[in-house]
């Protein structure tokens, strides 16, 4: 497959998939097998959530690379705003778990939804490795736009385009979230990250899914980060 180099222009990447992605990194809880793990994720959660309609698609990915989340699972929706995922995502979270649907199986290290300007049509591919760029969530970079993060933090956008067969940008505020899907091992695409931190970055506090009683936590209060970083973890599709 010939892929046109992507262009780090405002609108985003070649191969935007959906509106929205909601993306929760998390662990086994403490004691918890990985097959209790997996069991409450494929035969529990994923379809409860999408038979409610939270979302319209979801995807699991292990760890390959240094991370201190073994597990990411990315949700897709078409929500154009977080306002709007918040009202429906929150009412169907409250009912399943008064339903007791929600097991205390997982510790989550940290979920974030991202939008998009568009939707557009993921190229069919084979998917050995994916891999997620992000900037400080904790002391983002004001002021800064996708784009503009991309062009300063990421590899040269030709040679991006010569190993992923589909590249996504999102963000929310100062959080930019890059997701690229290759044929190649997350091994084999080490030597085009070399020199940017590995795992995920600092994340700071994020937006609750289920609020606080009364009002919603404070808003982060962060120093502006250095716009060129970026930090990066190779994850296996499970």
């Amino acid at each position: 497959m010939s892929i046109a180099p992507a262009q780090w222009d405002d609108r985003g990447v070649y191969g935007r998939r959906s509106r929205c992605l909601y993306a929760v990194w998390s662990n086994p809880a403490p004691g918890v097998s990985p097959e209790r793990f997996r069991e409450y994720y494929e035969d529990v959660h994923r379809p409860d959530t999408l038979a409610i309609g939270h979302f319209e698609r979801s995807y699991r990915y292990e760890a390959q690379s240094e991370c201190r989340a073994r597990y990411l699972t990315l949700w897709e929706a078409e929500h154009p705003d977080l306002a709007s995922a918040l009202e429906r995502v929150r009412k169907g979270a409250l009912a399943l778990r008064e339903q007791g649907r929600i097991w205390p199986v997982q510790e989550v290290v940290f979920h974030q939804f991202g939008f998009a300007r568009e939707s557009g049509a993921s190229p069919e591919t084979r998917v050995e490795a994916l891999t997620t760029a992000q900037n400080d969530w904790s002391a983002p970079a004001r002021g800064h736009s996708p784009g503009a993060w991309a062009r300063a933090a990421m590899p040269d956008a030709s040679a991006l385009a010569a190993r992923y067969a589909a590249q996504f940008l999102y963000a929310s505020g100062d959080r930019f979230f890059w997701l690229g899907e290759s044929e190649a091992s997350g091994e084999a695409l080490e030597d085009l990250w070399r020199g940017r931190a590995s795992g995920l970055p600092p994340l700071g506090r994020p937006t609750p899914i289920f609020p606080a009683p009364d009002a919603d936590p404070e808003p982060d209060v962060a120093q502006p980060g250095d716009p060129r970083a970026a930090w990066v973890v190779h994850w296996k599709p499970i």
